[in-house]
């Protein structure tokens, strides 16, 4: 017998050790439910089950996209469903435009609603989005990246967007007629006869008798009494007889041509003493009823010349710059500036520009400070707020350069959203000479890419599937009024630019220019049916292919179970087993360590 070893109680604490560990690992199965909860439990499983669960949730998150796709294309078909509902109104509006029984006024009407619909099928075109994405304006590459709300600027071509804004007139065009001293003091025959000719119209002056009606029987009548023919060095008979001619030319003027001026009068005063020749001038201004632009009043021709036979006394003057002059003349700047906003719907890309009257910006790299009208941001990793916020900064510059600021630009511009607000308080001129054009806000943007990509399908890859490779193609058709064919420009010339949209809808202003309308909308109705009847057909296909991945998930979800999951009967049974072996053992190893107590025995 030894005492220094008890190999038998040695052995029972190995099987008793052992046992505890299988007991443990028992009950880690029954508390995970996992029958591989580490690689050492099943090194082969778990390589394998760790393979189909990247499958399962490939598959699941394959199954998402599926249903996002599916509403993607409900999303496109419902606003196509609009559009239908529109082409089939306008259609409705065409056949009525071709009844013979409509006058030109009703077939007007008609006109204005085609119009405003067909805006409403470019607005659908271009607003209908999914998670930002739109859907019906076709490829990003085939849009502008930046559009300008003003019908003032229109496509002109090679992605080149263009026009000139211009500000409201807010006054009317003006002529000062002054009358001095000289005039006063002329006799009746130095006045009889002398002409004035206003609007086209000749003034005659008639100091007779104040009663013919004009000595050529052709012109009107200025019909003055009570000249004094001797005025001497007196004022008062000075300012007397300029008085009596601007009453009698004013009350011409007010009887012949009320339509086209106001008249206002300052009449002459005696500025120093009673008889020192020191008068204030008369003023006669004539101002048209309407406000004008210099343009307008440009476009009146020859009925804008102001001039008089009368050779001493009388003069025209500019109000505005106290100048002499021979024509009305109007304020080329409104009162007011009228605003326009571009609006960006993406970051420029590198060989965009951005036209802004006297100043260029252009978007590429490096970026080049401005100067002498001239700019260029790098708009490499940039969003779109700071490109906007950079083209804001850059038209401070210009706004503020000596000694050749940006001409028509507005005090105040501004960045709002995704827009550049700007404004211009130049009315047109007519004035559009080579170099920088001076008859308002000279507006061009022009997007490298857009000519070349044009009326694009939008292409949407669609990964349906767990592994690379397994995806779909989902093609969505170009649905604006320029594709479908209802877009004309403002002589009703088609438009066929996509992307570009409509200045006015498609002529119904005659029987014949209907029919052809009818035409035209069933086409576009045509077109529009075939493209949800292809949506409608890719929905039912992913449909399908939802239904698959829920099966395909399920089965293999199945089979990683069978790998991974415990048993938990059986695990049960292997935890009651080793449990009573755990009490056996702890009982053996108690009565193994008694064993060497035996050694007293001998000892006594």
């Amino acid at each position: 017998m030894r005492i220094n070893h008890n190999i038998q109680a040695l052995n029972a604490y190995k099987n008793l050790s052992q046992t505890m560990g299988q007991t443990s690992k028992t009950l880690e199965k029954l508390s995970s439910g996992l029958r591989i909860n580490r690689a050492a439990d099943d090194a082969a499983g778990l390589a394998i089950s760790e393979k189909m669960r990247s499958q399962i949730r490939g598959l699941e998150t394959a199954e998402r996209n599926s249903l996002d796709a599916i509403s993607l294309i409900q999303t496109a078909e419902g606003a196509l469903n609009e559009t239908h509902s529109i082409l089939q109104r306008m259609r409705e509006l065409s056949v009525q435009a071709a009844n013979g029984t409509l006058e030109d006024s009703d077939r007007e009407a008609i006109q204005k609603e085609i119009n405003q619909l067909t805006y409403e099928i470019d607005r659908i075109a271009d607003t209908t989005q999914f998670n930002t994405k739109k859907l019906l304006s076709g490829s990003a590459e085939g849009r502008p990246f930046a559009e300008v709300n003003s019908s003032e600027v229109s496509y002109a071509s090679n992605g080149t967007w263009s026009g000139v804004v211009t500000a409201e007139p807010t006054e009317p065009a003006q002529v000062e007629i002054q009358f001095d001293k000289n005039l006063g003091s002329l006799t009746k025959a130095q006045l009889e006869g002398k002409t004035f000719t206003i609007n086209g119209k000749i003034y005659e002056i008639d100091n007779t008798d104040g009663t013919s009606q004009g000595i050529t029987g052709r012109n009107i009548a200025v019909n003055i009494s009570g000249w004094i023919d001797n005025v001497g060095t007196s004022d008062a008979n000075i300012t007397s007889n300029i008085t009596k001619l601007m009453n009698a030319l004013e009350s011409a003027v007010i009887q012949n041509d009320s339509q086209m001026f106001n008249v206002n009068k300052n009449l002459p005063t005696n500025a120093g003493t009673a008889n020192d020749g020191v008068i204030n001038n008369g003023t006669l201004t004539l101002s048209t009823t309407s406000p004008m632009s210099p343009k307008d009043v440009q476009d009146l021709g020859s009925l804008n010349q102001i001039n008089t036979t009368i050779t001493s006394g009388v003069t025209f003057n500019n109000p505005l710059t106290n100048t002499s002059t021979t024509t009305l003349v109007a304020n080329p700047e409104a009162a007011q500036a009228k605003p326009i906003a571009i609006t960006f719907s993406e970051v420029p890309k590198a060989g965009d520009t951005l036209k802004i009257d006297g100043l260029t910006i252009s978007f590429d790299s490096p970026a080049i400070s401005y100067s002498n009208g001239s700019a260029t941001i790098d708009v490499t990793n940039k969003d779109l707020d700071e490109v906007l916020n950079d083209i804001d900064s850059i038209i401070t510059q210009a706004s503020n350069d000596n000694p050749t600021p940006v001409p028509a630009l507005a005090p105040v511009h501004s960045v709002s959203n995704n827009s550049l607000i700007l404004g211009t308080t130049k009315t047109d001129d007519g004035i559009s000479p080579i170099g920088l054009p001076t008859n308002g806000l000279d507006i061009a943007l022009i997007d490298g890419d857009f000519e070349a990509d044009k009326g694009k399908e939008l292409e949407v890859a669609l990964q349906i599937g767990a592994n690379a490779s397994e995806s779909l193609s989902l093609s969505l058709g170009v649905m604006d009024a320029a594709t479908l064919g209802i877009a004309r420009n403002a002589d009703f010339s088609i438009l066929s630019t996509a992307g570009v949209n409509a200045v006015v809808g498609v002529n119904v202003s005659n029987s014949e220019a209907a029919q052809l309308a009818i035409t035209a909308f069933d086409k576009a109705i045509s077109l529009v049916s075939a493209e949800r009847s292809k949506l409608g057909a890719f929905q039912n296909r992913l449909e399908h292919t939802v239904t698959n991945l829920q099966t395909a998930n399920e089965n293999l979800t199945s089979a990683e179970s069978r790998i991974r999951d415990t048993d938990m009967a059986k695990s049960m049974t292997e935890y009651t087993k080793n449990n009573i072996l755990n009490q056996a053992g702890q009982a053996m190893l108690a009565q193994a360590n008694q064993l060497p107590q035996g050694i007293l025995q001998l000892l006594k």
